[in-house]
Formats: structure tokens, sequence, C-alpha cells
């Protein structure tokens, strides 16, 4: 059985990396918003060619959703429990 000081550290840790997830997902947003702007400021109205703003947004953004894979739909601690045990049993 897990402590009150373990499930804090446990908390603290979860808070951060949601933090973290939150702080990169509105870097993503804040930067790909301004790359839109900056580009169709200076796009001439018949000009038929694919943005080079796609690529940041596309490469970016898979990283943004492994990050939060990472982040709210990784090891839970219920699997890490069952792995823990079945470790410590192949000990003995």
């Amino acid at each position: 059985m897990t402590t009150d000081e373990e499930l804090m550290k446990i908390a603290r840790k979860r808070a951060k990396d949601k933090t973290g997830f939150y702080i990169h997902f509105a870097c993503y947003i804040m930067v790909n918003i301004s790359l839109f702007i900056f580009y169709w400021s200076i796009l001439e109205p018949d000009t038929n060619i694919i943005p080079i703003i796609f690529g940041p947004l596309f490469g970016w953004g898979v990283g943004v959703v492994a990050h939060f894979i990472a982040v709210f739909a990784g090891a839970s601690e219920e699997k890490v429990q069952k792995e823990y045990e079945k470790l410590k049993g192949s000990k003995k």
C-alpha cells in the first residue's frame, strides 16, 4: 500500500506532466496561428502553392499528439502495479 507521502509525490508528478502538456499545446497553437497569419498576409490571391507552414503544423502536431498520449493515456497505475507484482514474483 502506498503512503500519503508517496501519493503526494505521484500527484505532483502528474500535475507537472499535465502542465507541461498544456504549455506545449498552447505554444503549438500560438506559433501555428502566427505562421498562418504571416503566410496569408504575404500571399498573393492567385497563388496556388501548398503553404510551407503545413510542414511544422503536421510535424509538430505529431509531437503534440505523442505528448498527449504519454501524459493522459500512458501506463496507468494498475498496469504498473501488475507489472511490478509479476517481476517481484519472478525473482523468488
